[in-house]
Order: C-alpha cells, then sequence, then structure tokens
C-alpha cells in the first residue's frame, strides 16, 4: 500500500500526507502560500515560493520525516457526498478525486540538530474561501485526537504571532491554555528565534513550560 493511501478521518474531512510527487498537491501548496491569508501573515511567501517546484520542494522536505514519524504537514480534503463508495469499490485513497482546502501540521523537532522544544505543536492553513466554516477548528482537533490516541502524545503546543486572532480563537475553542509570548527557537528552517504567543492542551500540574524548552 502507498504511504498516500494513510489517511485520518474527522466527520467532513480527510487528513493525508503531502505528496511530493503529485503536481496536484504542489499546485494546491502553491495557491495556498499565494493565497491572501498567507500573505498577509508572511509578505515575502510568493517570493519564496515562487512556483510548482519550489511547492514541491517544501513537500519533500519533510516526506521521509513524516512517514516515518507522522510528524509534518497534512493536506485536508473534503469528503465528497458520495464518500462511502470510494470505500465500497476499494479506490485507493490516493488515487480519489478530493478537493483541497487546507494543510494541518503537527511538528517537532524541525531542524536536524538545532535546538527546539520537545513538546509538538500543531498549526493550520485554509485557503480564504473556506474560512468560517469550522474546517481549521476539526481538522486540529482530529489530528490532536490522532496523535494522542496513536502516538500516545499528552501535551501538544500552539505557537502564532500575536497579532493572528483566528488562531487565538481556535486555540480558546479546542481549550488550549495562553501563555503570552514567549521567545522561541528551532521552529523556523532559516533558524532565527521568534517571538510567539504561546498556548498549550494538556500541560500536567507541576509541569513547567522550561521543562519542555519554552
Amino acid at each position: 500500500m502507498s504511504p498516500y493511501d494513510f489517511h485520518i478521518s474527522t466527520p467532513r474531512l480527510y487528513l493525508s500526507y503531502l505528496d511530493p510527487s503529485s503536481d496536484e498537491h504542489c499546485d494546491f501548496t502553491l495557491a495556498l502560500y499565494h493565497g491572501a491569508p498567507s500573505v498577509r501573515r508572511y509578505p515575502s511567501v510568493t517570493k519564496d515560493v515562487p512556483d510548482r517546484e519550489a511547492a514541491r520542494k517544501i513537500a519533500a522536505s519533510g516526506d521521509e520525516k513524516l512517514r516515518a514519524t507522522g510528524y509534518g504537514r497534512y493536506i485536508i480534503s473534503l469528503k465528497p457526498e458520495s464518500h462511502e463508495g470510494d470505500d465500497e469499490t476499494g479506490v485507493p485513497f490516493s488515487q480519489r478525486k478530493l478537493e483541497h482546502i487546507g494543510i494541518v501540521s503537527m511538528q517537532l523537532g524541525r531542524v536536524a540538530g538545532e535546538q527546539a522544544p520537545t513538546m509538538p505543536d500543531v498549526g493550520f492553513n485554509m485557503l480564504e474561501r473556506y474560512h468560517g466554516k469550522g474546517y481549521a477548528t476539526e481538522a486540529t482537533q482530529g489530528l490532536i485526537k490522532y496523535f494522542r490516541e496513536e502516538k500516545g502524545a499528552k501535551e501538544i503546543a500552539g505557537l502564532t504571532d500575536d497579532t493572528n486572532e483566528e488562531a487565538k480563537r481556535l486555540f480558546r475553542r479546542l481549550g488550549f491554555t495562553n501563555h503570552g509570548v514567549r521567545t522561541v527557537r528551532g521552529i523556523r528552517w532559516s533558524g532565527e528565534v521568534l517571538d510567539v504567543d504561546l498556548w498549550t492542551l494538556g500541560l500536567e500540574d507541576g509541569k513547567k513550560l522550561e521543562d519542555f524548552g519554552f
């Protein structure tokens, strides 16, 4: 079975591995990064990711780790109304024609050899036309559930820019606790240190953020 047949199912969505060999996945990634929400947060993204091949490099950069550990980016697809039919006819998941709407990720140790937090962090990015429908919340909740049940993850972080009110609302809806702005290293491929608004889920009493490298 292809590793790209793996998928996580939620009531309305599928979460599956981003396939760097798929032009469809790479073109979707490019459209997502060139969309208004991405450009607002990262004005240089159209220059940094100018074309399909640049998007393919992003998909390929974490592909081996994603398939080996589960940590990385997942493409979010809508379940078609007739999705039961695909299961009944045995169509491999990787060959199904699906509508892609965003990316959700669970990241840990992004850069080999770089000191980074030891608590995985969840993130998301959606095409603007799918905002306001609860898809990001559902995808994030589904990925957290998978990591808790299948990977034994207890504590989950959420890292966002202090001005990203959409992300803050999502973390509140999912029961995350806010810890304010913290300086964190090891979460950007360029190696730069970032100030991020830190949220956590499942942090047990007695445990400190410093225990996880925050």
